[in-house]
């Protein structure tokens, strides 16, 4: 996943924030008009696709992924997570490798 954040980085759409749990690296997803942001933490993004954390490839990230969050274990797309589209513009950015 490094080389995904640094391409986010680069492009503007890395941020750090502190939290109660100190300083965590958010992925910005949207902007509105009103200056509201979409965004989410890294630690949940690498918990939701961290199967293809070795080769997160446009293809890799827009496949099936099965996740654990508390006790209960999911298997979800990234279209029915809410991330394809953002994985496209992405694409369309020339983001992945």
């Amino acid at each position: 996943m490094k080389q995904l954040y640094l391409s986010l980085k680069e492009a503007g759409l890395m941020f750090k924030e502190d939290t109660e749990q100190g300083e965590v690296d958010f992925i910005l997803f949207e902007t509105y008009e009103n200056g509201t942001i979409i965004s989410g933490d890294v630690n949940t993004f690498e918990t939701l696709f961290g199967d293809v954390e070795e080769n997160p490839t446009y293809e890799a990230l827009s496949g099936s992924h099965t996740f654990k969050l508390e006790s209960t274990q999911y298997t979800m797309t990234a279209e029915e997570m809410g991330y394809q589209k953002y994985f496209d513009q992405w694409k369309e950015q020339g983001l992945f490798n």
